[in-house]
This record gives structure tokens, sequence and C-alpha cells, in this order.
């Protein structure tokens, strides 16, 4: 499995490992929704999202994963962006393109509807890692990560699948990372790190409730 990131003029790729027994990130009959943000107002957050912390808009890019629009999400606190018809979800999965130009990381997320648990996979080109925590209350651990040679400014298509016993992280839809537990009712968020200010493009997304 190669993971690949494209920049303005460079290309970095990795070798992943593949999770032993995980399922497809999507699979037949799941009811795919996809959004790529060309046809959303710009300086706007996107419909069909509520946002909930941060500064969300679609801005233009000539470096766009596709077309020539994107989602920012950035802000001085952190940022969480719902997916409004993943709310409430007993198993979810969702997949998007990320880019992250300033700060530590920004991904997708399966936050439990209590607050009390969340379930995060982050691109931390920092790091040089796709990172899963396991967030409980004020307390986040990291419960697995996965080398990705990829520099800030970099695409990655990244995702996550959330489901009541087990929760795993993808990248190119290559199984990377995982816990065997699992999180909900939840809501399929997007998330970025205080300070950070990222791109997302491409979202996709099934969820069943």
């Amino acid at each position: 499995m190669v993971v690949c990131g494209f920049a303005l003029l460079a290309l970095s790729c990795t070798e992943l490992s593949s999770v032993s027994g995980a399922p497809a990130l999507f699979a037949a009959g799941d009811g795919v929704r996809r959004f790529d943000f060309e046809h959303d107002t710009l300086h706007e957050p996107p419909q069909g999202f509520e946002p909930r912390l941060g500064r969300w808009a679609v801005a233009d890019s000539p470096t766009a994963f596709s077309g020539a629009q994107v989602l920012v999400g950035s802000g001085d606190d952190a940022g969480v962006l719902a997916v409004k018809e993943a709310r409430g979800a007993t198993a979810a999965a969702g997949e998007v393109a990320v880019r992250v130009f300033l700060g530590s990381g920004a991904g997708l997320s399966c936050d439990d509807t209590s607050d009390a648990v969340a379930q995060i996979l982050k691109l931390e080109p920092s790091e040089r890692r796709i990172a899963l925590y396991r967030k409980t209350g004020d307390s986040m651990k990291l419960v697995d990560e996965a080398p990705v040679d990829v520099a800030k400014g970099d695409w990655v298509r990244i995702g996550i699948r959330c489901e009541s016993h087990r929760t795993i992280g993808y990248v190119d839809d290559k199984s990377v990372v995982r816990i065997a537990e699992g999180v909900g009712p939840f809501d399929l968020v997007l998330i970025v790190d205080a300070g950070v200010t990222a791109q997302f493009d491409d979202l996709a997304y099934w969820a069943s409730k």
C-alpha cells in the first residue's frame, strides 16, 4: 500500500501495512453520500453541516483536491463541524481529503452524543503520522498510530469507521489503525486542533441509526 500526498511541487509516499481482518471502509449498499463543496457559497459554512466550534467556511483554492473549492477549518480554539445527516448514528463511516497548513492536526471524529467519549482520527504532519485517539471526558489517549511520510500542505485521504465494538482508521481506503472499543450513539464530525488551519475536500460518508 502506497500513501501519497500532493503538494504544489512535491510528491511524498510511504508504505503502510493493513490492519488484519478490517472491513472495507465503504461496502456495497451502504448508501454513501458525497460533498465536494463546489456549489456552496464562498466564505460561509457549507450546506448540510452544523458548525459547533471554530471557524468553518468554503474558499477558493487553485490546488483543491478536486474542483476549485475547499472547506477551511481554523481558529484559536479547536474546531468541530458536524455532518447533519450523521447525527445520532449507531454505526457510520466517513472519508475526506485533508491537508494541514498550520498547527498540529485535523481529521474526523465520532463524538458520543452525551459528549462523554469520542474516537478521533487525525492527520498530524508534524509527527508524520495518522493517529487514533480515544477521548474520555477531558482525557485524551493515543491508542494507535501509523507512519505517513507527509509534509504540511500535502493532501492525504483519510477515513474512519465507527461501530459499537470497534473503530478503524484508513488512509486511501487501506485500514491502518484501530481500537477494539466503540462509541455510540454518536455524531460524525470534522475536527481541527486549536490553532490549526486545515483544508478539507471531497467528503463521503454513510450512517446507520
